[in-house]
């Protein structure tokens, strides 16, 4: 962004520097970018590979407006904090003329300052959208930074990952759940509710899970959840987890044949499985009740 602009300086303000002793990781950067997340009201659009050979992600907040002051006064002490590890250039258009502001974290001796700076070097106090580049230290954290960013559930701080995931958890300070389940949840907020990890799940998440379930038969812990989420009749997005395990059924061609009176399910090989709530898997139950929502008996 600077590359296509000149801009001049159109204010400087000492901003103060929080008492913060912790080590500065990949968690504390996705702990910004959710209370962003909360403060703007929109999910960030991430992209990569902007600058030919720089080590740099731009993460973009589109729709909605903020004064200037008001963004320093929010975040300007994880600026701070950040400015440890990663260089964040923070960019935007003014409200009314329509150019593009550039706002930045200078440090001189142990002062830390708010500069803003625009094309015409007029003060824009009114910003809308909000576009961050983060310049990492090498191509491996850019992956690293990459990854995690699509594993996280902006709105609740969930990671859903693969196990693989589990050692950059460790690495970064994210706490994870340790239970029998199918993915790796990690945590950036503190000790969220079960059911939180099953609305963090993307529908190929979900999907993929009954996938797993149907070809290898193992009740993983979502299923627990799922169950009594659904018995409690407090599922949220009911249709997706319906569309997720119809999915899942296609995939391994998996038939259903459903009347007023019979329900029957074959597997790919034409062989006839039989489902019951008396079963001791949640999985089994969890997939009667998407199917028959409210109480049917054959």
């Amino acid at each position: 962004m600077k590359e296509i602009h000149f801009f001049k300086e159109s204010q400087r303000e000492e901003i103060p520097s929080p008492d913060f002793q912790d080590s500065v990781t990949i968690k504390l950067l996705l702990q910004f970018l959710c209370d962003l997340c909360t403060w703007t009201g929109v999910s960030p659009h991430r992209s990569t590979g902007i600058e030919k050979n720089a080590n740099s992600i731009y993460i973009l907040f589109r729709g909605f407006a903020f004064p200037e002051q008001e963004f320093w006064q929010t975040f300007g002490g994880y600026l701070i904090v950040l400015h440890q590890k990663w260089e964040i250039e923070i960019f935007g258009t003014e409200l009314a003329t329509q150019e593009t502001v550039e706002l930045s974290l200078e440090q001189q001796n142990d002062s830390f300052y708010a500069v803003q700076k625009t094309v015409s070097g007029n003060y824009a106090d009114s910003i809308s959208s909000l576009c961050l580049r983060i310049e990492c230290a090498d191509a491996k954290e850019v992956l690293e930074v990459e990854l995690l960013c699509q594993k996280t559930d902006w709105q609740s701080g969930i990671l859903v990952a693969d196990w693989e995931l589990r050692k950059v958890f460790e690495q970064e300070n994210i706490s994870w759940l340790r239970q029998n389940t199918c993915y790796c949840y990690g945590n950036i907020s503190e000790d969220p509710k079960q059911g939180n990890y099953l609305d963090a799940m993307s529908f190929s998440q979900k999907a993929d899970l009954w996938r797993r379930y149907l070809e290898h038969g193992f009740d993983y812990a979502e299923f627990e959840w799922l169950y009594d989420k659904i018995s409690r009749q407090e599922l949220n997005e009911r249709t997706e987890w319906e569309l997720a395990l119809y999915s899942a059924l296609n995939q391994l061609n998996y038939t259903l044949k459903i009347s007023e009176s019979e329900f029957e399910l074959y597997d790919g090989k034409g062989e006839r499985l039989y489902f019951s709530f008396d079963s001791e898997q949640n999985a089994r139950k969890a997939f009667l009740k998407l199917l028959f929502p409210v109480n049917v008996f054959f």
